[in-house]
């Protein structure tokens, strides 16, 4: 028996609309099971460049705000050493106010120098020791000491306004690192350590009001009264230095999570995959995948029935 060009054609028309709903279950399984919105059967080249263009760019900013938080921690580093070499200049700035006083002994004044001289030795030793990642931070006369601090922001962006020299706006460079130096030696403070080894057990043996007058004389300036308003003037300004590229580095982080919030939802609006519009569409091509099967089916139970009653006739 011969089946006529209709029958085929619908046969052929089951089979076509029953693979496209399969293929579109596998589809929909793999969106859901991977939460992307590329599919092996659904590339949508367009799209993905887009969305990887995206990432890329994101990646980019998470490096970057990597980078500012070390940048950051290290400033906090130096601006922590920093308060504390401030409270211990104040703490010699009252002993030795103390020792200009005619109201205590020459003993009893070498009694307060040996805590002057204990702060002294202290302040040197944190200027010294205080490092980030190899970096000295507060002794710019240091071998390993840089010439600069560069800190970066984003990726390079040479700026092109009229008058610019080239610049790259997201490179902060601090020059004058070289120049913070909280040593004793930088902060032009004195050393009472000559004065306490002249000491003896004799009696009236001490350090004398003029010596005590002495440590606390600044020689030419014509701005400061003594050595520790000189040197308390040295250590605000290094704070204010750390302190404002911190200020600066802090925006620069508030703008990348804005930034980098922007760029994720567009990304999610391109690549992510709508689980409630994904999971609809699955059920709609499982139901027309069962449909197929059974039209599919009917008409092969028609045929075999229209088979089996030719047969029964005898017609072959």
């Amino acid at each position: 028996m011969a089946f006529n060009i209709t029958d085929r054609s619908l046969q052929a028309m089951l089979e076509r609309n029953l693979a496209n709903a399969q293929r579109e279950t596998t589809d929909s399984l793999e969106r859901l099971s991977s939460g992307s919105a590329f599919a092996h059967g659904k590339p949508m080249p367009t799209e993905r460049a887009l969305a990887e263009g995206f990432e890329f760019k994101l990646r980019s900013l998470s490096a970057s705000k990597r980078g500012i938080n070390t940048a950051v921690s290290m400033l906090q580093t130096a601006e922590g050493s920093l308060s504390e070499i401030t409270n211990m200049v104040l703490r010699m700035k009252e002993i030795n106010t103390a020792a200009v006083n005619t109201t205590i002994s020459d003993r009893d004044r070498s009694f307060l120098f040996v805590e002057y001289q204990a702060l002294h030795d202290e302040v040197n030793r944190i200027a010294a020791v205080t490092e980030f990642n190899g970096v000295p931070l507060l002794d710019g006369d240091s071998d390993k000491s840089p010439e600069a601090l560069v800190f970066r922001v984003g990726d390079p962006f040479i700026s092109k306004a009229e008058g610019s020299e080239g610049d790259d706006l997201n490179m902060l460079k601090f020059d004058g690192f070289k120049q913070v130096i909280a040593t004793i030696e930088g902060l032009g403070l004195k050393s009472a350590q000559p004065l306490l080894a002249e000491l003896s057990d004799e009696e009236g043996s001490g350090i004398s009001l003029e010596d005590a007058v002495e440590l606390m004389t600044l020689e030419d300036s014509e701005h400061f009264s003594n050595v520790y308003d000189h040197a308390l003037d040295k250590i605000s300004t290094h704070r204010a230095t750390f302190g404002a590229l911190q200020v600066r580095l802090d925006r620069a982080s508030d703008f990348i999570d804005v930034y980098h919030e922007n760029l994720t939802a567009a990304k999610s609006a391109i690549a992510d995959v709508d689980y409630a519009k994904e999971v609809s569409q699955l059920v709609q091509s499982r139901l027309r995948v069962q449909a197929g099967t059974a039209a599919l089916a009917q008409g092969n139970i028609n045929a075999h029935q229209a088979l089996s009653l030719l047969s029964s006739v005898g017609i072959n």
